[in-house]
């Protein structure tokens, strides 16, 4: 089989008087396959001849994986799973042939239309995290927490996205709303859970003591199901396109000053969802108090090693502690919103200090006088020690006498 264009070369070589053999010698084809095509005629599109369709491999198989997906629709079955069910089964054909075929199928039984999912009053808040840096300023990070019910929303920024501040937004949150909520639903990031999955989800220790301290329980999303928590999804949108964008000056402290107006207003607007102000309807919500309840302890745990000048490094800050600690590892609790950091060793209060101070070392009068009489000490002992050294190693005059006299005896050649 030729191209449709070597054949029409072929007959406008013919026209012009060439033999089958040149137009052989000039094209490259053979002799038969060039007068076969003059024998018909007329210039054709050369067909080609159409493959038999061969069976998939999962042909056979098909009703078992559709089987097995849709009895566990709800939960998420990987495809390693299915597949090694199916080689009992005595599928001979790949794993990515299988994962493949798999993807392809649950596309297609997404959902096209969303049904809003609406909770009864109390049962839920949505939390998430948000981020913006606009031009040469720092990178600004927004929590951001919903309550379903009544859509109320509460905004606190901060520096940075870790522990402390995802728990103290938590505080900041329930004490806004005047209550807290029965359940959260969280994204799964690394604030809420150290090991991420679809069914087998490991949390955080630490927000699950701080759930217990608040009794509230703590829920994930489905890996890639934003629109699980979209109330809260949006939030973080509308917070970054109508808050954020008229700011003229990026620096914390000022944003979460002048939040508070902006939220006063946005709470007492009508909700485009609900029809209603979400303050008027925070009254249904029914939230347990958080009075009674005491304060939970929020600050860095972080473990340190002393240095040798009886000092532990912070935050790129040097803080002192006696000396007999030197080479041992002390524990540090900081409370950034008192600015002070309490040491511990082996959960023994050792000292305490403030972090207020641009100093890059922050040093206690008492330590400082305790470390310059152990240096003291220390000194004198070296000192003595070296002298009982030197004693030991000194001979007697007589002895080096001898020495002498003996090297006086030997001629210059070495030779009596």
């Amino acid at each position: 089989m030729i191209a449709l264009k070597e054949c029409m070369d072929i007959f406008q070589l013919r026209e012009q008087g060439y033999s089958i053999a040149s137009i052989g010698r000039m094209t490259g084809k053979d002799r038969k396959t060039i007068r076969k095509y003059l024998q018909q005629g007329e210039v054709s599109k050369p067909e080609m001849k159409k493959r038999k369709a061969r069976q998939s491999k999962l042909a056979p198989f098909r009703d078992d994986i559709i089987s097995l997906l849709d009895q566990h629709e709800q939960e998420y079955i990987p495809g390693t799973v299915i597949y090694e069910k199916l080689v009992e089964k005595g599928y001979d054909g790949s794993l990515s042939l299988l994962q493949k075929w798999i993807r392809k199928y649950r596309r297609s039984r997404l959902p096209k239309a969303v049904i809003r999912y609406e909770t009864p009053p109390g049962q839920q808040a949505q939390m998430d995290w948000g981020e913006k840096r606009i031009k040469d300023s720092p990178t600004v990070y927004i929590f951001c927490m919903i309550l379903s019910y009544s859509r109320m929303r509460f905004v606190h920024f901060f520096p940075k996205a870790d522990m402390y501040s995802f728990l103290l937004g938590h505080k900041l949150a329930f004490s806004y709303f005047g209550g807290i909520p029965r359940e959260i639903l969280y994204d799964q990031n690394r604030c809420v859970v150290k090991k991420p999955g679809f069914v087998d989800v490991v949390f955080n220790e630490k927000l699950l003591d701080f759930a217990r301290h608040y009794g509230f329980i703590p829920r994930v999303c489905r890996p890639y199901r934003a629109q699980t928590k979209g109330k809260v999804e949006n939030t973080v949108k509308y917070v970054k396109q109508n808050f954020l964008s008229v700011q003229d000056c990026y620096r914390i402290p000022l944003l979460n000053q002048r939040k508070r107006a902006w939220l006063e207003k946005v709470n007492h607007r009508v909700h485009s969802t609900t029809r209603e102000i979400p303050l008027r309807r925070l009254c249904k919500e029914q939230l347990r108090p958080i009075d009674p309840l005491p304060d939970y302890d929020l600050c860095y745990l972080e473990t340190r090693k002393v240095f040798n000048d009886s000092t532990f490094s912070f935050q790129s800050q040097r803080f002192s502690v006696p000396p007999i600690y030197v080479g041992k590892y002390v524990t540090i609790k900081y409370r950034p919103e008192r600015h002070r950091i309490n040491v511990y060793f082996q959960e023994k209060p050792i000292t305490q200090h403030r972090t207020d101070t641009a100093d890059a070392y922050v040093i206690k009068r008492a330590h400082r006088w305790s470390i310059w009489r152990l240096w003291r000490e220390e000194k004198h002992l070296f000192y003595q020690k070296a002298k009982q050294e030197v004693k030991a190693t000194n001979h007697p005059l007589a002895i080096y006498e001898a020495i002498s006299e003996g090297e006086a005896a030997v001629p210059e050649n070495g030779r009596e």
